[in-house]
């Protein structure tokens, strides 16, 4: 397992896809370690034992590196990184005097869920290409559509016109799963292993470990209301403050376990089917909200729920990017939801679901007059709007404060 400093956890939980090489603990000695953050659709590509490669070239005098996992034949995912500290370059320099390192997997919160030993068989030809490379902080945004646009022609088989490194990395599906395991403030235990063939429950897991710390009493996992002689679940997530509620309901997409992994055109299509039966599940657990149904935490004790404030209905897909035809998810969806059960729709993946606890985090360090569930259904009002104004429900928000 590898442990993030808290600099580079930071950075890492700021960023959704992201690569750096890194010195791992090893025990006797320090380790060169490619660490991986992606969200945990990408993830299970990469323990499924796609092809991956690795690409290195020089911009000026900084050294670009990128790893290329095939996902996607027509579209594979490219996640790049600029050579910024010395011990960065020294683990580059490392991997290429042994010919391999380890190979470390973060999901969408930061979590170490796996690792193996890679081979790099081409990256023996790398020395000279790291003579006289700069280091220290890189403006991402001033760079990055110069080397989207360099990679767009390295994957079309293109000539760059600077020097360039491709080694595969000999990836299997011989990986070491790392369990992590979250208790609520419920004191029920919340699980994550991406090798688990469960990948809904997953899923619901990682949407507890973000949203359970904003309020320790007004988060519930998996809610029941009767059902003939028993219960039966209501949403995934249940939030419920003095000024409202939140339900969110997740939908995640199988990928381990098939003879044949899909494609994304396959994801696209079956990401739309789950997100409109959301919308369908959404409507009858609010309706059951607002009718005065009891609900109950799993253990079976009964949940205090404002039932009569609005209501946040929240779909949480794995990735907001596999929606096609996001033309048919604007303001006459938001309309058509609203006019039903008079409540706000949102469509969330994990890396905006994270943005939106961050964001509500924040308003409450700084407002003082706000819990951070309060907060939390107070951004989402703002989402909402902004949603509104923009006619879609596929956006992504990002908060700033000027004194941050």
């Amino acid at each position: 397992m590898h442990i993030l400093s808290k600099n580079r956890h930071s950075e890492f939980l700021a960023t959704p896809q992201l690569i750096r090489f890194d010195n791992a603990d090893g025990g006797s000695e320090r380790e060169p370690s490619l660490l991986v953050k992606a969200n945990s659709l990408q993830l299970k590509y990469i323990i499924s034992g796609v092809s991956l490669k690795l690409h290195f070239l020089r911009l000026g005098d900084r050294l670009v590196y990128a790893l290329e996992v095939a996902d996607d034949i027509e579209n594979p995912l490219v996640v790049w990184s600029v050579v910024e500290q010395d011990q960065e370059l020294f683990a580059i320099r490392s991997t290429h005097s042994k010919g391999n390192c380890k190979l470390f997997l973060f999901n969408d919160l930061a979590i170490n869920v796996g690792w193996q030993e890679v081979t790099l068989d081409g990256i023996r030809g790398l020395s000279g290409l790291t003579d006289g490379i700069a280091v220290g902080p890189v403006d991402y945004g001033s760079i990055a559509d110069d080397v989207s646009t360099v990679f767009d022609i390295i994957l079309a088989g293109g000539n760059i016109g600077v020097p360039l490194i491709t080694t595969p990395i000999a990836n299997s599906k011989d990986w070491h799963p790392i369990d992590s395991i979250f208790i609520t403030s419920h004191a029920t235990s919340s699980p994550i292993n991406l090798f688990k063939d469960n990948e809904g429950s997953q899923q619901e897991q990682l949407a507890i470990w973000l949203t359970d710390n904003i309020d320790p009493s007004g988060v519930h996992a998996s809610p029941q209301v009767p059902k003939g002689n028993g219960t039966r679940e209501l949403t995934d997530v249940l939030l419920s403050h003095e000024y409202g509620s939140i339900l969110i309901e997740s939908k995640a997409l199988t990928i381990l376990g098939r003879d044949n992994l899909p494609t994304r055109s396959n994801l696209s299509k079956n990401v739309e089917s789950h997100l409109k039966k959301a919308m369908r599940q959404l409507q009858g657990a609010i309706r059951k909200l607002t009718s005065d149904t009891p609900i109950y935490s799993q253990s079976g004790d009964l949940i205090e729920v404002e039932r009569n404030k609005p209501v946040h209905a929240i779909v949480l897909i794995p990735d907001m990017d596999l929606i096609e035809n996001r033309c048919e998810y604007g303001l006459n969806t938001m309309r058509d939801f609203a006019s039903n059960i008079g409540a706000m729709l949102h469509i969330v993946d994990l890396k905006e679901l994270l943005r939106i606890v961050q964001a509500a985090e924040m308003i409450s360090e700084r407002g003082h007059s706000l819990s951070p569930l309060q907060a939390f259904d107070s951004y989402l009002m703002d989402r909402f709007q902004k949603s509104a104004e923009a006619d879609s429900l596929l956006i992504e928000i990002l908060i700033r404060f000027s004194d941050s």
